[in-house]
């Protein structure tokens, strides 16, 4: 008798736990879709999500324009990670360097010196003036042809020696580093995508640019408007080029993160470990390191008119996070990033953005002084919401916990003091600050 209650109690707590497992990922799965689906049908925007986990593949589609695995959209800055490969392929045919000065490959620049290193370029560590990213909007919006003929490279600002060997982000050092490619191949650099990553990984749906000819292309959004029919493909061949160029999928891009990571069809695996960041380091080789809940995860976003692309792989788990969005930023980025990072390591989403938040948060509303940043902020409640208001912008704040409220955006979270309702925590990053409240 009691054998067979214990079988009957074995199979009601095998049925329970099978029943939570699919309960548990429906849950998550739906309240990812349903948490910002009418918030971004509101806004008319839409977001693409692809996520690797535990080999499974498994898409969505967030808000408006039905961004699925086979929309083709821009990568923005991601390229530079191709352009980093191929400048490694040709480093380990023997080729070329890191050491190298790119004068050996470039003839004199105004404004550039020769002597700087591949490496330095590759880190974002030259110093050099910004070539690209400056007059973006004059260039996509641009007329006239004549603004396409103007050689980019006869451009460059004045550099600051003073940041060689410090990191600062700048679109010149890859726009530099193609050229280079193309010097030391003789051969062009689109090509030279096609033949040695988009051909051997079967990115079928990938190009070296962005043009009005191709198919299931995400129809570009900038300033709330659609801007597909101001696409001109010499906005990414030709401005964007080695550092902005390549439009792609969800799905070719995981063939793209999983072929260079988790095979050697691209490079080494050496190589692909030099690529990656440092402790000390922001930025690698073409990679840039997050880190989300004490884990390190590898990727390079981008943005730029029309599109925006987020990516995170962890090499412990092999799990991949990508986001893309037709606009020029993605909605809600840090929070569904945030989201879609519990979900593939099988953590608890929350349901809702708001979830009582204002009943749990009324003490947080009034200004505060940022003092750190010279800023005011203050934290509103309205119809049901609550908002950070900072330097003209006003921001959704979402629901973490009982005493946390983070903003969608960027990821700053507001964290209350237990021992002083009159000052919060203020956390981006590894920045933090007390604020306390000046008015209420």
């Amino acid at each position: 008798m009691k054998t067979i209650q214990n079988l009957i109690l074995y199979v009601i707590l095998a049925c329970l736990a099978i029943f939570n497992a699919i309960s548990a990922q429906e849950q998550t799965l739906s309240s990812i879709t349903n948490k910002y689906t009418t918030k971004l049908k509101q806004e008319n925007k839409g977001v693409g999500i692809l996520i690797k986990k535990n080999n499974t593949t498994e898409t969505t589609s967030l808000g408006n324009f039905d961004l699925n695995g086979n929309t083709v959209f821009n990568v923005g800055s991601a390229t530079k990670t191709f352009t980093a490969i191929l400048i490694l392929q040709e480093e380990e045919k023997g080729t070329l360097q890191l050491t190298d000065s790119i004068g050996a490959y470039l003839s004199p620049i105004k404004n550039v010196d020769g002597s700087l290193t591949i490496e330095s370029l590759l880190k974002h560590q030259s110093g050099l003036g910004e070539i690209v990213g400056r007059d973006t909007r004059v260039y996509f919006y641009a007329t006239k042809d004549s603004v396409y003929r103007k050689n980019v490279l006869n451009k460059f600002p004045k550099s600051d020696p003073s940041m060689v060997g410090h990191y600062s982000y700048c679109n010149s050092n890859y726009i530099l580093l193609g050229k280079i490619i193309e010097k030391v191949t003789d051969k062009d650099y689109f090509d030279l995508l096609r033949e040695r990553i988009f051909i051997p990984l079967q990115m079928d749906d990938s190009y070296p640019y962005v043009s009005k000819t191709i198919k299931n292309l995400a129809r570009p959004y900038d300033k709330n408007k659609d801007v597909y029919e101001l696409l001109d493909y010499r906005f990414f061949a030709d401005y964007a080029f080695s550092a902005g160029s390549i439009a792609s999928t969800l799905f070719d891009m995981e063939k793209f993160y999983t072929g260079l990571f988790e095979t050697e069809i691209l490079l080494k695996k050496e190589t692909v470990n030099k690529m990656l960041p440092s402790a000390e380091e922001k930025y690698g080789l073409g990679l840039m390191s997050y880190t989300h809940d004490n884990t390190i995860h590898y990727g390079h976003g981008g943005n730029n008119i029309g599109y925006a692309f987020r990516n995170t792989y962890d090499p412990t788990t092999k799990n991949l996070v990508l986001l893309f969005s037709n606009d020029r930023s993605i909605p809600f980025k840090a929070s569904i990033q945030k989201d879609m990072l519990d979900y593939s390591n099988s953590k608890k989403v929350t349901t809702s953005l708001n979830q009582n938040i204002v009943a749990d948060f009324k003490d947080f509303v009034g200004e505060y002084n940022l003092v750190e940043a010279n800023a005011k902020l203050e934290i509103v409640a309205e119809n049901n919401e609550m908002y950070m208001l900072i330097q003209g912008q006003k921001v959704l704040l979402a629901y973490e916990d009982i005493n946390t409220l983070y903003d969608v955006k960027v990821g700053v979270r507001l964290q209350r003091k237990p021992t002083d309702k009159s000052i919060i925590t203020f956390r981006q990053d590894s920045f933090k600050a007390e604020l306390k409240r000046v008015t209420k």
